[in-house]
C-alpha cells in the first residue's frame, strides 16, 4: 500500500475516533500526520524547479492509463525537450543552465490546470499529463507553450538569448491496450521524431481510425483522439 493512501486512512481513522484519545496523545498524531504529508510532497517534488519529479509522475501515468481503460476516457501525454541544451551549459555555465530550466517551468506552471500533472523527467526534459485531454485540446497546450519558450529571452541581462523546444503529444485511447511503459515510449520516439526533423517543432501521432457500425460505443473523445502523424512547426 502506497504512502499516500495509508495517510489518507490514518486521517480517516483519527477523524472518527479522535475523541476517544486524550487531547495530547490526539495532537501528536495530528502533527505526525501532517510532518508524513509535507515529507511526501516533498518526495514528489523536483527541488530545482518545482515540479512533480519523474517517479511521481510515472506513478500518475500508470493511474491515468488505468482510469482511461476502466473508464473508456482519454488523457494526452506532452513530452519537452530544450534545444540544445548543453550548449547553454557549455557556454553561460550550469547556473544560468539552471535558470533557464526554473524559468521553463514558470511557462509550464503558467499554462496548465490544476488537475494535470507537470514534471521535470530528467535534465532538460519535461513531461506534463492532460487528464481528459483529446488530441487537439494536447496541441493546443503544445502549441501555447512552444511560442512562450521561443518568445522569452533567457540568459544574463547583457548577452541574453532565445530558446527552442521540440515536443512529442500523444492522445492515450483505450482501444489501444497499450501500458504506461509502452504509451511513454511511443510518446518518447515522436519526441525523437521531432528532434530529427530539425527541432524547434511538435510531432503529434493522428491515427486514421474509421469507425464501424459495431464500434458506436466508442466517445466523441475517442474519435477525436484519432487522427495521423503530423509536423507542427509554427
Amino acid at each position: 500500500m502506497d504512502l499516500e493512501r495509508r495517510l489518507k486512512q490514518i486521517k480517516e481513522f483519527f477523524a472518527q475516533n479522535g475523541h476517544k484519545l486524550d487531547p495530547k496523545t490526539g495532537q501528536m498524531i495530528k502533527e505526525l500526520c501532517s510532518l508524513c504529508e509535507e515529507l511526501y510532497a516533498q518526495a514528489s517534488i523536483d527541488f530545482l524547479t518545482g515540479l512533480y519529479n519523474r517517479r511521481f509522475f510515472e506513478k500518475e501515468l500508470e493511474i491515468n492509463v488505468e482510469k482511461a481503460k476502466r473508464d473508456r476516457s482519454v488523457f494526452s501525454l506532452i513530452l519537452i525537450d530544450l534545444d540544445h541544451f548543453k550548449k547553454v551549459n557549455d557556454q553561460y555555465g550550469h547556473l544560468v543552465g539552471d535558470e533557464v530550466l526554473k524559468k521553463v517551468a514558470e511557462i509550464i506552471k503558467k499554462n496548465v490546470r490544476k488537475i494535470d500533472v507537470p514534471a521535470r523527467y530528467g535534465g532538460e526534459e519535461f513531461a506534463i499529463i492532460l487528464p481528459a485531454t483529446g488530441s487537439e485540446g494536447a496541441l493546443a497546450v503544445a502549441r501555447r507553450l512552444k511560442h512562450n519558450i521561443n518568445e522569452i529571452l533567457f540568459g544574463p541581462k547583457d548577452n541574453p538569448f532565445h530558446l527552442t523546444a521540440s515536443m512529442g503529444v500523444a492522445t492515450y485511447r483505450p482501444l489501444s491496450g497499450l501500458s504506461a511503459e509502452e504509451f511513454l515510449k511511443k510518446v518518447d520516439k515522436l519526441l525523437y521524431q521531432a528532434k530529427e526533423a530539425g527541432r524547434n517543432c511538435i510531432i503529434t501521432d493522428q491515427e486514421e481510425f474509421v469507425l464501424q457500425r459495431e464500434q458506436e460505443g466508442i466517445t466523441y473523445e475517442e474519435r477525436e483522439a484519432l487522427k495521423g502523424v503530423w509536423q507542427y512547426d509554427d
